[in-house]
C-alpha cells in the first residue's frame, strides 16, 4: 500500500548562495538608491520582474521567490539590529 504524499513541490527548490544574496541586494539597491520609497512600487510583481530582467541569475525564477527572499532578509536585518541594540554584543 502506497502512502499518499501530503505535500508535493511543483517548483524547484532554490538554495541561495551568499553571492546570489549579495547580487540580489545590489540589484535592489541600484533600483531604489535615488528614491527609497520606490521599493516594491508600483507593485511588487513589476518591481521584482524588473530585477529578474536585470540579472541572468534570477531570470528563470518566479517573482514570488524574490519577494519572499526580501521579506526574509528584512526580518533577519531587523532582528539583528534589535539584538545588537539589546546586548551590545561587544560592538
Amino acid at each position: 500500500m502506497e502512502i499518499p504524499l501530503l505535500r508535493r513541490r511543483r517548483n524547484r527548490y532554490l538554495k541561495w548562495t551568499e553571492s546570489q544574496v549579495l547580487e540580489f541586494l545590489e540589484l535592489v539597491l541600484d533600483l531604489v538608491k535615488d528614491v527609497p520609497e520606490s521599493l516594491e512600487k508600483p507593485t511588487a510583481q513589476k518591481f521584482y520582474t524588473k530585477v529578474m530582467e536585470m540579472s541572468y541569475t534570477f531570470k528563470d525564477l518566479n517573482y514570488v521567490v524574490l519577494k519572499n527572499k526580501m521579506r526574509l532578509l528584512r526580518t533577519q536585518y531587523i532582528s539583528a539590529v534589535h539584538w545588537r541594540s539589546n546586548t551590545g554584543a561587544g560592538l
